[in-house]
């Protein structure tokens, strides 16, 4: 089983890079859905929220994800605080998935983990065969954030933060410029998937 990283910033496309390859019959672990599944899921994470950032953000027996992002994301170090609670059991998750998936009766030849912060999982991103960076350019990235609802304050401020992260040492880097239409990215990506 080939295991690819599908990561970029916000707005690049990865998703759409996930779904082409999983029509065509590839695992994709999707780790947006991953941590929305651990948030709704994990009670020890729902502890550690509420000891760091207080019982504000947890409402109903669950993380009240938009007090929580109302601090994160305007202070940095709240933000690598979340982090560095969230990180490492999401990280424990997805190598627990990617195992099963490569036991299984009939594995699938390709396995990918698709999500923005495997910038921040050097050690994990070394282990992957490749690493896919779908690229778009900034306002293509805006224009797309704000189809999904984001105001334009906020999702210029995701973009920011995001671009502090420098993109850390790694030789299995493949680059995918998701520049035009859906149809010639599909081509990119199957091209580059070999399926």
């Amino acid at each position: 089983m080939k295991t690819i990283g599908i990561c970029g910033k916000i707005g690049s496309g990865k998703s759409a890079v996930g779904v082409l390859l999983a029509e065509k019959g590839a695992f994709v672990l999707d780790l947006d859905v991953e941590m929305h599944s651990l948030y709704a899921k994990s009670e020890e994470l729902r502890q550690k929220i509420s000891e760091r950032f207080g019982a504000v953000c947890i409402r109903n027996g669950e993380v009240d994800r938009a007090a929580l992002a109302s601090q994160v994301f305007k202070d940095p170090k709240s933000l690598k605080d979340l982090e560095n609670i969230v990180y490492p059991l999401l990280q424990k998750d997805a190598e627990n998935k990617l195992e099963r998936a490569e036991n299984s009766e009939n594995p699938p030849k390709i396995a990918a983990v698709e999500g923005a912060l495997l910038f921040k999982w050097p050690e994990f991103s070394k282990k992957l065969a490749e690493i896919w960076i779908v690229q778009s350019p900034d306002d293509v990235r805006l224009e797309r954030l704000q189809k999904r609802g984001l105001s334009k304050e906020d999702a210029l401020r995701r973009m920011q933060i995001q671009a502090l992260d420098p993109l850390p040492p790694n030789d299995h880097y493949e680059y995918i410029d998701n520049f035009g239409s859906l149809l010639e990215l599909q081509a990119i990506v199957l091209q580059k998937a070999q399926i």
